[in-house]
């Protein structure tokens, strides 16, 4: 192969292969094929230039830099019957023996190299020839990479930069902003690349997969199933759609709520263990595109526990309407109060219920003020684990996509925006807005007299069944004098 061949290489490989400007950036989706393409064009550099061109790779970790020798560049070799030196990985090459720093080499016939190493920003310093820089926005310190690895293209050489983003990243890591800049003045002069792995499927990716795994499956059935194995939006977003994450602007942190949540297994012992706890609902109206979402929970304390969530498509209003009048009328865990959205679709309903039941039902406008003070009061309990959720992805997803922002006058507001989950659906962050009216619900109620047994972060007294972890409520059973877990 003298040049990218199109009968071989998917276009948008082929675009990356034979573009010669110093300064490359690709935002990519993950496994469609960049690394394969970059290693056909540094074999390609290294055929053509000879001896005193070195190529220099920089992986995020030790095992992906030996694997581009191993497998792709070796691969090249072989198909060209090039008898290059170190393809199998075994020739390591010492950099910086002060700080331990190691290369994988493979040596050309004609004297050209490829140095392939981890992530290590140093090993760049006072060096010479092109680089590349593989998911870039992946490495540890992808800044001080970068800004080490920028000088060596002053002498006419090449720096390329490709990488997916972080799923718990921002608009303001490193590689985000090279690439908004690139998108708008580009002072820097990128050659700017993006492929989604819509673009990769729409050039023929799938074919190619098929053709190497022996699989038949139709575009969307890949689409399909590759969303459906990402384990949250963020994931599909930020690895296949080259979405940037803003973890910074997200309502609730991912780690904060990851500490929120407890299996199911475990919210059943502890709302079987306490059945005379109060109890509080918030209900999200919607009748087509949405879905209609219920979320009940026990107040053991300060802090509540999800007991119950609930889902509805399409469902008529009258049938919603006598599913909220079983849960209000029922003798045994009754409703202490209900906070219904009374904004458009949810207004006569609320306005029907909170006269049924007169005094247990708030009826809450989602436009208006409340909403953002319902919100942040979510995120306060979040914040300080004072809610605990079922482990669920489907639930974690929707908790997880609003964002805050920033309006004119400096003021901070939060944005639920329309998604489709993995199962196809379209959202609007339903159980979200459900789980923001039940602790509006529980916030509003001080009238229950149930006291809980609190046990304080990490005091637990070594007992089987003790809570172990910090900010937890411990409840104790009368009935069997014991401590669940």
């Amino acid at each position: 192969m003298n040049e990218a061949d199109t009968s071989y290489f998917l276009p948008y490989q082929e675009a990356w292969i034979n573009d010669d400007s110093p300064l490359k950036v690709a935002e990519k989706s993950r496994r469609v094929g960049f690394t394969y393409a970059s290693s056909y064009r540094m074999f390609q550099k290294c055929m053509r230039r000879g001896k005193g061109f070195t190529q220099w790779v920089s992986s995020r970790d030790q095992l992906t830099a030996q694997e581009l020798i191993r497998d792709y560049i070796a691969m090249w070799c072989k198909l060209a019957n090039v008898a290059a030196k170190g393809m199998t990985g075994e020739d390591v090459e010492v950099i910086d023996p002060e700080k331990d720093i190691t290369a994988f080499v493979c040596t050309f016939p004609n004297g050209a190299r490829i140095v392939s190493l981890s992530s290590t920003p140093e090993a760049f310093a006072g060096k010479g020839g092109d680089v590349f820089l593989d998911e870039v926005d992946l490495h540890r310190d992808s800044g001080a990479l970068i800004d080490m690895a920028y000088p060596c293209i002053m002498w006419g050489n090449q720096l390329e930069m490709v990488s997916a983003y972080r799923v718990d990243g921002s608009k303001d890591t490193p590689f985000a902003k090279l690439v908004a800049e690139a998108k708008k003045d580009n002072p820097q002069h990128a050659s700017l690349h993006r492929v989604t792995i819509h673009d990769a499927v729409a050039q023929g990716l799938v074919e190619k997969i098929n053709e190497k795994s022996g699989r038949s499956q139709t575009r969307e059935e890949f689409l399909k199933q590759t969303r459906a194995g990402c384990r949250t939006l963020a994931a599909w977003e930020s690895q296949f759609e080259c979405k940037v994450q803003d973890a910074g602007g997200k309502l609730l942190k991912t780690a904060n709520y990851a500490a929120c949540e407890l299996s199911p297994e475990e919210i059943a012992a502890i709302e079987a263990a306490n059945p005379n706890a109060p109890r509080f609902a918030g209900y999200d109206v919607a009748r087509h595109v949405h879905a209609t979402a219920y979320h009940e929970y026990i107040k053991l304390g300060v802090t509540l526990y999800l007991v119950c969530r609930e889902t509805f498509h399409d469902m008529p209003f009258d049938a919603q309407e006598k599913f909220l009048r079983g849960k209000m009328r029922r003798r045994e865990k009754p409703i202490a109060r209900l906070a219904m959205d009374s904004t458009g679709l949810g207004m006569q309903m609320a306005e029907t219920m909170a006269r049924e039941f007169p005094g247990r039902v708030d009826q809450v406008n989602l436009e208006s003020h409340r909403r953002h003070e319902l919100c942040m009061l979510l995120r306060d309990h979040v914040d300080n684990r004072r809610t605990y959720f079922p482990a669920d992805d489907s639930l974690r997803e929707d908790m997880s996509a609003p964002t805050l922002y920033t309006v004119t006058n400096g003021a901070m507001r939060v944005r639920v925006p329309q998604f489709e989950n993995a199962d196809g659906e379209v959202s609007h962050a339903d159980e979200f807005m459900a789980a923001v009216l039940g602790h509006g619900a529980a916030e509003g109620e001080q009238t229950w007299t149930f006291t809980p047994e609190a046990v304080a972060p990490g005091t637990g007294n070594g007992d089987a069944g003790t809570w172990s972890g910090g900010g937890m409520i411990g409840v104790r059973d009368e009935a069997t004098s014991r401590r669940l877990d």
